[in-house]
């Protein structure tokens, strides 16, 4: 999408999404500047983060109003894509996600997995036979 396509609203969660995830010390992703410059990008923004147990990649889409949060265990076999759909605001998901970004572990996934349900709806997880709801 182009810049001059997003809602005034989604514009702000975009803003939210930058500027939460930026002063938690995640990586910004170049496509963000673009989309100010006028490219057409997709996602609309997007970050990555290196936590000591898990990678972590964060995207907005702007036109659907979801996130897709990708992690990757470092060392292992665990790696997760869910598909957000903010039930409210969309800062409740990013404010979950940066609580746990340095203490997420193999432990502990499934607890900040099922922390989500009720902040989404719905919450998908992805997988290599297709989407399952996570939420009612």
């Amino acid at each position: 999408m182009k810049k001059t396509d997003i809602s005034p609203e989604r514009l702000e969660a975009r803003r939210a999404f930058i500027d939460r995830l930026s002063n938690a010390g995640w990586d910004v992703e170049p496509q963000n500047e673009l989309l100010d410059a006028g490219v057409d990008v997709n996602p609309e923004a997007e970050a990555t983060f290196a936590g000591p147990a898990f990678d972590l990649r964060l995207e907005y889409h702007a036109n659907g109003h979801y996130l897709i949060l990708e992690m990757d265990q470092t060392e292992g076999e665990i790696g997760l894509t869910l598909r957000m759909h903010p039930a409210r605001d969309i800062r409740d998901l990013l404010d979950r996600i940066v609580v746990v970004q340095n203490v997420l572990n193999a432990e502990n996934i499934g607890d900040f997995v099922k922390s989500f349900i009720p902040l989404c709806d719905p919450l998908l997880l992805e997988t290599d036979e297709g989407v399952q709801r996570l939420s009612e």
